[in-house]
């Protein structure tokens, strides 16, 4: 049941980005993906009339990145052709991070996964920077390079660690102080780190999963070709 929380905070970051600029024909889109638990067999159309690219999710890292050109939403379909997730990209993003979650069963409705976005451009998340998602469930503080931190749910702003980073994230239970997660950064020269806390994987435990994924910012990094 905790996993609840964070499919709450990933509808809540769809949300409030569908309400904003919709994306026009000639707007180019780059994108990676990512999940919790590795997704196989998705592909996409990068424009209309183009051949579908098959997208591949790693279970520690951004997928390759992605173009895509459209101003529908980007659909995502399985082996079958069938669509099972879309998400309408907001035209202010140019570079995204698509989050997928399972999602549940809607009648008539076909789709599979619930994708949140987030804003993945240099501007918003930039070399030597670690950026922490909440998805816990937890309220936690704690320590990011020494630095005192307490963690909204959801997105929170990156801080910069430079090349070496330590974080220290605890919770506390009826007055009591656990430690909740504990992770090292190492970060070459051009690269960021993107930290995603997850709710923990033995109901009464206080040790949060964790993702760490660590990149190059998109400007670094050309997108990957369709296929």
């Amino acid at each position: 049941m905790a996993h609840a929380l964070s499919l709450t905070s990933l509808v809540a970051f769809v949300t409030v980005l569908a309400a904003q600029t919709p994306r026009s024909a000639d707007q180019p889109l780059r994108f990676t993906v990512f999940a919790s638990q590795a997704i196989g067999g998705l592909a996409f159309m990068a424009k209309t009339g183009a051949a579908a690219t098959k997208v591949t999710f790693y279970p520690t890292a951004r997928s390759p990145r992605y173009e895509f050109r459209g101003a529908g939403p980007l659909r995502f379909t399985d082996a079958s052709g069938a669509v099972v997730a879309e998400v309408a990209v907001p035209a202010e993003i140019r570079d995204a991070l698509l989050l997928f979650s399972p999602a549940e069963a809607v009648a008539g409705n076909g789709l599979k996964y619930r994708v949140a976005v987030l804003d993945d451009g240099v501007a918003r998340h930039g070399t030597g920077g670690l950026a922490v998602i909440n998805f816990s469930g937890f309220a936690l503080s704690g320590t990011i390079d020494g630095k005192e931190v307490t963690l909204k749910d959801g997105l929170n702003p990156p801080q910069p660690i430079g090349r070496s980073g330590k974080v220290l994230l605890r919770t506390t239970v009826k007055g009591r102080t656990f430690q909740s997660s504990s992770e090292t950064v190492q970060l070459k020269k051009a690269e960021r780190a993107l930290l995603i806390l997850f709710p923990p994987f033995y109901k009464g435990s206080l040790e949060v999963q964790s993702r760490l994924l660590i990149d190059e910012p998109p400007s670094a990094a050309p997108a990957a070709a369709a296929k």
